[in-house]
């Protein structure tokens, strides 16, 4: 849908953006040293979750596909049933 909902620098590989619920933002860089507030984007909107930190792969999978379902909910309704297909 030509929106963004992860982004990494794969030359790196350090760690990867993605777009997050305000409230549940502040929570996860309180729990975790490896989540920071967005790197060059809007830091009530996106958090950097640094790879080989302390957060959990599960955690980073589930960040993920949280990411991709805000990002898929901010669609429209045509454009969601698409990229579900």
């Amino acid at each position: 849908g030509d929106k963004w909902y992860c982004f990494v620098d794969i030359e790196k590989f350090e760690f990867c953006d993605l777009k997050c619920d305000p409230e549940k933002s502040k929570g996860l860089q309180t729990q975790y040293e490896g989540i920071t507030p967005g790197w060059h984007m809007n830091k009530k909107h996106w958090i950097s979750v640094h790879f080989n930190s302390d957060v959990p792969d599960d955690v980073i999978k589930q960040l993920i596909a949280s990411s991709y379902n805000l990002v898929l909910h901010e669609l429209p309704h045509r454009q969601q049933e698409e990229l579900e297909e």
